[in-house]
């Protein structure tokens, strides 16, 4: 991977891009500062095909979202097996990232080229004024990639309704407290450990 040049995509340019990643949009809709400073802490790359861009057993503080092209994943560097494919939009490696863990899988460009930005984790995983980033940002952030886990457990348990996993989904706590406050921000926090965990156990499995 290697940073975008101003030439290739200039910040007018990449702004039309990120609209279309909910997240970036629903910054830019709700508080136009705080996506602003998202775009300066974002690290915008591109990659050319065929060119693994994470490798199994990277670590994984980065969050990077897909904003052009086509990407594979693969239980191995060697590609033999191809497990899922990434679309634009979509975020990728979350479940690692929210677990602190190692990546379970490698990712490949399998278009001819592909644009991503790449986000820190450190920015929001800290429930206090730590972050850089407002409260209101990181519950934003939170509720991303909450979705984005529980869209993955939906999927396993529409493809395997009995399987034994399925009444941990149902068993996940639902947050009724009062909204975009610093408690639903740690409740998010909660949930997104828990969810990325039963991740995990299904991957497993």
């Amino acid at each position: 991977m290697r940073p975008v040049t101003r030439e290739e995509y200039p910040l007018d340019s990449l702004h039309r891009i990120v609209s279309g990643v909910t997240f970036f949009k629903e910054l830019l809709k709700t508080d136009a500062e705080q996506f602003e400073l998202l775009m300066t802490q974002a690290r915008f790359v591109t990659a050319d095909e065929s060119e693994i861009i994470l490798h199994k057993g990277d670590g994984a503080n980065v969050l990077y979202f897909l904003l052009r092209g086509e990407l594979e994943v693969m239980s191995d560097d060697d590609g033999a097996t191809t497990i899922g494919t990434i679309n634009p939009g979509e975020p990728f490696g979350v479940m690692a990232m929210v677990l602190n863990f190692k990546r379970s899988a490698s990712i490949r460009v399998k278009s001819k080229q592909a644009l991503l930005a790449g986000i820190e984790f450190d920015h929001f995983r800290h429930n206090d004024n730590a972050s850089i980033f407002s409260l209101g940002t990181r519950i934003t952030f939170f509720r991303m990639l909450n979705s984005n886990i529980r869209w993955a457990l939906e999927r396993y348990k529409i493809q395997h309704p009995s399987h034994d996993l399925v009444h941990r989904i149902r068993a996940l706590p639902i947050y009724t407290g009062e909204k975009n406050t610093a408690a639903e921000l740690h409740a998010l926090m909660e949930l997104a450990h828990l969810q990325a965990d039963l991740l995990r156990d299904w991957n497993d499995a």
